[in-house]
């Protein structure tokens, strides 16, 4: 199917499903994709980076081998709790050990965490056909950058405690899974987990199609389960179905992506992440017959508690691996973005470039940021 504003440009092929995780939006990321974040889910991420979908869920697919590169970089200041306030911590310290119970005495979280990330994925669709949908596959490799500090300013009422150093150091956050500390900090650079999917699209008529992309990603990132800030996930694996409606109409087109993600127990410390759900959308507008614009924006929730056991360790791994309980409430982290987005399509249409900027609210469990993200599709 072509668009009606491209049948000059034969050329354009999109990007399929299924599409990339960095941080998330996590510590986004996730990635996200990605996101440095803290909360629910181990250490805050998820396998999905929101936002990484764009041009492919608003634009024709048609078979052929292409390559798609986008970049991001996902910067976070703030940290919220399940009410979604400023984290702040439980149990504050200084240097002398806690500090005597007070009314009102406590420790506000703040964080500077930042993911920088090249994404390439490589895409074939082909003419073939099963259950009346092109079929083909998709692979996508990350590379990234992920940096975290973590520090506490004091939020008391009343008289500062006697003796107190300057400051407060949180132990364990309030209404948040994950210790927050000095050992939370880092700066990593390194590959991410491999993302491997077969893709079956459908043209359903009246300018739809539906894709279908049942991903699986690989334990393959730089990854060491006595460091907060890594450039992969874990140790366990995740299946991430997603589903992709995109309308392709004349002027004005919309697409949105369902994911839902399972993963399995982290065999290097007993974390299981809970099943995530995200929803992705996108609505653009041709504003000429090369440039368009539009809004883009994500919903993000998780569907189970994180758990934890750590009954499997003796207590040397224990020790060697500075394993420690990570749950402290099993809450469920979620957050929301929205923004603009712009589509430039080049030299009659054998590349598009696009860019966006998606500001995160509403955030719980996590951290809130915003993302810049260029995307380069070229097919091959």
């Amino acid at each position: 199917m072509v668009h009606p504003r491209l049948s000059s440009h034969p050329s354009l092929r999109l990007s399929a499903p299924g599409l990339a995780s960095v941080i998330a939006l996590p510590l986004t990321f996730a990635l996200a994709l990605a996101s440095a974040q803290v909360g629910a889910a181990e250490n805050g991420l998820q396998r999905y980076s929101p936002g990484v979908g764009g041009s492919d869920m608003t634009a024709p697919l048609v078979p052929g081998w292409y390559v798609q590169v986008p970049l991001v970089a996902y910067h976070a200041s703030k940290i919220k709790g399940n009410d979604g306030k400023q984290a702040t911590s439980a149990t504050p310290v200084d240097a002398q050990g806690p500090v005597p119970a007070q009314p009102g005495l406590r420790s506000n979280i703040d964080i500077a965490a930042d993911t920088y990330a090249l994404l390439p994925r490589l895409t074939y669709l082909s003419a073939h056909r099963l259950l009346g949908a092109n079929v083909g596959f998709t692979v996508m490799l990350p590379v990234m950058n992920r940096r975290a500090n973590f520090t506490a300013a004091p939020n008391y009422a009343g008289t500062p405690y006697a003796g107190s150093a300057a400051g407060f150091q949180p132990l364990v956050t309030a209404g948040i899974n994950a210790r927050v500390d000095a050992t939370q900090d880092g700066d990593q650079t390194g590959l991410g987990d491999l993302e491997i999917s077969p893709v079956l699209h459908w043209e359903i008529g009246d300018h739809q199609a539906v894709t279908f992309a049942p991903t699986v990603v690989l334990p393959t990132g730089n990854y060491n389960v006595s460091r907060r800030v890594n450039t992969g996930y874990g140790n366990f694996y995740t299946f991430r179905p997603s589903v992709q409606y995109s309308f392709v109409g004349d002027g004005w087109d919309v697409g949105a992506r369902t994911v839902l993600s399972f993963n399995t127990r982290n065999k290097d410390n007993g974390y299981y992440s809970g099943n995530m759900f995200n929803l992705d959308w996108q609505a653009m507008a041709f504003v000429s017959d090369n440039w368009r614009v539009g809004l883009q924006g994500y919903f993000v929730r998780q569907l189970s508690r994180d758990t934890q056991d750590l009954s499997g360790f003796t207590g040397t791994e224990i020790a060697q691996r500075n394993l420690r309980k990570e749950i402290t409430s099993g809450n469920k982290s979620s957050v929301n973005a929205i923004g603009p987005a712009v589509g430039w399509l080049m030299n009659g249409g054998e590349m598009m470039v696009e860019g966006k900027f998606l500001r995160e609210f509403g955030a719980r469990n996590r951290t809130e940021g915003q993302a810049f993200w260029l995307t380069v599709s070229k097919p091959l």
